[in-house]
């Protein structure tokens, strides 16, 4: 364990501060790793690491550094989506797709392009500078996060939908069976 001050709340027992800190990495990290920042003992980051990675939240790659832990990325998406479906409304949802296409038909329109495949292409052209293949490089990076985005916005909304049926039919079918919800 690390002899540095401890950063984590007293809330925090080890199983959080572990998931905590494997599910923030980008990077797949080994279990010493995760323990020296989770300040808890190897064995103990290992034994969450195996039970997040039995339950799909992390994936186990084999590395330089050894058996390595990264999160899950469909894991991780569809947390993503969760999320915007419970916390934020459909008009929110559908605002910010809207700024998002804003965004991509501006990027089509600066650099004369129909795609992100076709903005990709054209950093090989032999009249950009490097500043521009630069430019055109962090866009290209901030058009692939957008379409993820847009992706996971898209799914919310639907998934706000089928729920909100899901909740309409279950009223409606209490309604109809002539009998009242319990409460418990």
């Amino acid at each position: 364990m690390s002899d540095r001050p401890s950063m984590w709340s007293d809330e925090m027992n080890a199983a959080d501060r572990v998931r905590h800190v494997a599910v923030t990495r980008t990077t797949p990290r080994n279990a010493g790793w995760i323990a020296e920042e989770a300040g808890v003992s190897r064995d103990t980051a290992v034994k969450y690491l195996e039970r997040m990675a039995d339950q799909g939240e992390l994936v186990v790659v084999e590395t330089a550094d050894g058996t390595c832990y990264k999160p899950d990325d469909v894991t991780q998406f569809l947390r993503e989506v969760r999320t915007l479906a419970e916390e934020e409304s459909v008009n929110d949802l559908t605002a910010e797709l809207q700024a998002i296409g804003n965004e991509i038909d501006s990027w089509k329109s600066t650099y004369n392009v129909e795609s992100l495949e076709e903005l990709r292409q054209s950093i090989g052209s032999n009249d950009l500078s490097p500043d521009d293949r630069s430019e055109r490089l962090d866009i290209i990076e901030e058009w692939e996060y957008n379409v993820q985005i847009r992706e996971a916005l898209q799914l919310a909304i639907s998934l706000q939908s089928s729920l909100t049926k899901l909740d309409t039919d279950s009223r409606i079918e209490h309604l109809n069976s002539g009998t009242l919800p319990q409460e418990g």
